[in-house]
């Protein structure tokens, strides 16, 4: 008996240090920005970590955190930028960064954080 709770611990801890292992090595998993396409620095909230790219300026982000403060810290953020509205575009904007939406999905045990700069 001793020796199963023992195997059975040792493959718990195995799993545990293997996934905190991976989040720790992810490039965005410390850290409170992403480099865009054109190094433009981009906040993401920290302990998300990076999922993938789709096209030139669009990113996905996977989260832990609550929608709800998700969103704050994301408001918190964009509270600084200036929207905008022409005939062909609409986003906001500070300085060189232009971001036309940032979205937050409940997906589950994750919410999945997408960027469109």
């Amino acid at each position: 008996m001793k020796r199963k709770i023992t195997i059975i611990i040792s493959v718990i801890l195995v799993i545990v240090v293997s996934v905190l292992g991976m989040l720790l090595c992810n490039k965005t998993f410390l850290k409170t920005t992403y480099i865009g396409v054109q190094n433009q620095e981009i906040f993401i909230p920290k302990y998300s970590f990076f999922e993938r790219e789709a096209g030139m300026t669009c990113a996905c982000f996977k989260s832990l955190k609550s929608e709800k403060d998700l969103k704050e810290e994301i408001d918190n953020y964009m509270k600084d930028f200036e929207y905008f509205d022409d005939e062909t575009t609409y986003g906001y904007q500070k300085g060189n960064l232009f971001i036309q939406s940032y979205e937050v999905v409940n997906d589950g045990l994750f919410r999945r954080i997408y960027i469109t700069y």
